[in-house]
């Protein structure tokens, strides 16, 4: 069951901060998150800088650099959503990002050369533009970006504790609070039973995302119908 219109779950992670874990987790716990939609309508509406998001009329939320920018005008557009600042280690996130970048290039990447793969590049670009200011891992630019990122949030957000959830997935259960326990207090549901999950890749959370409904998921329509990775 979706949320209401004007209350949505966003989460506003940069990459490689466990957005695919969170997603999942989310989904575990009845809420379906789109991760890095990569539609054709999604790239027009990111493109026009209408944050509105047509698939938020069937998703009750987005996770990873889709929407990790973008927090503002989202919290202005819905009312009363929550946020998840996912966080990670630097020099974890930092090996995590070089590496992804090195294997997904923003151009001429080798795995992304069929027609119907030109939508998905082009949001890659657009995003990696917009949330790190180049298409080309940079140690030092990346930190920044980390550093800034987490400043802004956190002061945009003061004094708001309702709204904001800063989680550490990558933690675990070394965490004092560990993830599921400040995730659904933040969320108000019940707690799981099973294991926080931990998805690497974005096959591993396609396959998840279809086999792990039980027949609950019902897919939107073929015109906001984002892969959901």
């Amino acid at each position: 069951m979706t949320q209401s219109s004007s209350s949505k779950v966003f989460g506003i992670g940069l990459s490689r901060t466990g957005t695919k874990s969170l997603t999942y987790a989310l989904h575990q716990l009845g809420l379906h998150i789109a991760h890095f939609p990569d539609d054709p309508v999604t790239f027009h509406e990111l493109s026009t800088g209408n944050y509105r998001f047509s698939l938020l009329d069937t998703q009750d939320g987005i996770a990873d650099i889709t929407v990790s920018s973008f927090y503002p005008q989202l919290d202005r557009l819905f009312p009363n959503s929550k946020f998840i600042l996912t966080i990670r280690n630097r020099q974890d996130w930092l090996r995590s990002l070089e590496q992804h970048w090195a294997n997904n290039p923003c151009f001429n990447d080798p795995n992304k050369q069929r027609p119907e793969d030109a939508i998905h590049m082009n949001i890659r670009q657009l995003l990696c533009k917009a949330v790190y200011g180049r298409y080309e891992f940079d140690r030092d630019s990346a930190i920044r970006t980390y550093e800034q990122h987490l400043s802004q949030v956190k002061q945009y957000f003061s004094g708001r504790s309702n709204d904001l959830l800063t989680l550490n997935i990558c933690e675990g259960e070394t965490c004092t609070t560990p993830p599921w326990h400040q995730l659904c207090q933040f969320l108000d549901k019940p707690l799981p039973k099973q294991t926080f999950p931990k998805v690497k890749e974005r096959a591993e959370l396609t396959t998840l995302l279809q086999t792990g409904n039980k027949g609950q998921w019902q897919s939107p329509s073929s015109r906001n119908s984002p892969l959901l990775v």
